[in-house]
């Protein structure tokens, strides 16, 4: 970062300034409780077009799985500032660059430590990891005194990170604090296993749930994969509870108790169905949260999660489900370890979990788009196998 200044001819100082603005916006800012820490440190690396070109050859696509995998790299920061959590906002960071890197300047990586603190947004969705080309755009030069300033002024929006926002959806549904689950745990140790027909056991997510056609479908599914004598879709329920929604034909997640834990709908809306995190060279999705809350339902209901599973598998348009089916076990383990009663449902230490989550999501690909994907392909190469030794087999 040589040059940071050079004289032109009239003795006029010229400078060249990355200014990155952090402003706090509607959503709740970085959760200081869950990572230990009342500052966090902003990082930035700034490409050119040859080296953006290297790192991100494409734009990552879900329906093209190797272009997910091209995307998760991780990223060298150039420099960095502590930001107090509790500061002023706006508040800008002011980074000397060469006149080079100004002029060749394409695209402009942010992201937060430590990993999952914080987010960040400049467009629609809030990111683990803000990518941001077109730098030319805010590019504008300032005067001040005897010294010209080119500057790329970026402001982005700040928040807290998805795995913060997924903590807020528990603490709100998945705990005492809501009603309706208390009522289905006290219902079911009374005997009457159809109270977990209000969980919607046969149309948990809110896309294949959201109308009285699949309601109707939904209901009638649990004849055939349902279990027997028990009421694992109360569409009495549901009608009831369509009624608080504004548009009764198309229901949108959060106005009324159906498919509440569907976490994917909400989290989607806010952080998009994949995800960096953080800076660990991960794109995850969304599906892992919603899982989660999933086994830590099972716990809070004392139904375990291995008949979470089963319930979840009840799911005819579900494929193969073992990604599930290990963060339905992960949430069962997540309460457990954040429990702070024996009662049931039990208040969760909410550090505990965001630490188990952490931990947990970082440490196991299958919360990851492309692990998720490298599952598949070789658990359909070990099918295959299987296949091909049978029909030997069967023909000597």
């Amino acid at each position: 970062m040589g040059n940071i200044y050079s004289k032109n001819t009239d003795d006029v100082k010229e400078c060249w300034i990355l200014r990155i603005t952090l402003n706090s916006g509607i959503q709740p800012l970085p959760n200081t409780t869950d990572f230990g820490r009342a500052s966090i440190e902003i990082n930035y690396c700034l490409y050119n077009e040859a080296e953006h070109k290297t790192k991100l050859p494409t734009p990552p696509d879900l329906h093209e799985i190797d272009t997910v995998e091209q995307n998760s790299v991780m990223f060298e920061s150039e420099c960095s500032r502590q930001w107090k959590v509790s500061a002023q906002s706006p508040m800008p960071f002011e980074f000397p660059l060469t006149k080079a890197e100004y002029d060749e300047a394409s695209s402009l990586v942010i992201w937060a430590d430590p990993f999952a603190s914080a987010a960040f947004c400049n467009t629609d969705l809030w990111k683990g990891v803000l990518i941001i080309d077109e730098i030319s755009k805010y590019k504008k030069e300032e005067s001040e005194g005897t010294t010209k300033k080119h500057v790329i002024d970026i402001t982005v929006k700040i928040a807290q990170s998805v795995i913060s926002y997924f903590l807020d959806l528990v603490e709100k549904y998945t705990t005492p604090n809501f009603e309706t689950l208390k009522e289905i745990h006290d219902a079911i140790k009374n005997g009457d296993q159809n109270a977990l027909g209000k969980l919607g056991v046969m149309g948990v997510s809110i896309g294949a749930n959201n109308n009285q056609l699949y309601a109707t479908r939904n209901d009638t599914g649990e004849f055939f994969v349902g279990d027997r004598g028990i009421d694992l879709y109360d569409k009495d329920y549901w009608i009831s509870e369509s009624k608080k929604a504004n548009d009764p034909s198309n229901i949108e997640w959060g106005e009324s108790n159906i498919s509440i834990y569907d976490f994917k709908a909400p989290i989607n809306a806010l952080y998009g169905a994949m995800m960096r995190i953080g800076n660990d060279g991960r794109i995850y999705s969304n599906e892992g949260f919603s899982n989660l809350n999933w086994g830590i339902v099972g716990y809070q209901l004392e139904v375990g999660s291995d008949k979470m599973i089963r319930y979840a598998h009840m799911d005819i348009f579900s494929g193969d489900q073992t990604h599930d089916d290990v963060a339905t076990k992960d949430g069962q383990k997540a309460a457990e370890s954040a429990a702070t009663t024996s009662e049931y449902p039990t208040k969760l230490d909410r550090r505990k979990l965001f630490l188990f989550t952490v931990n947990a999501i970082s440490t196991n690909d299958l919360y990851t788009h492309v692990g998720v994907d490298k599952y598949k392909k070789k658990r359909a190469q070990l099918l295959e196998k299987e296949r091909q030794k049978y029909m030997i087999r069967e023909w000597y």
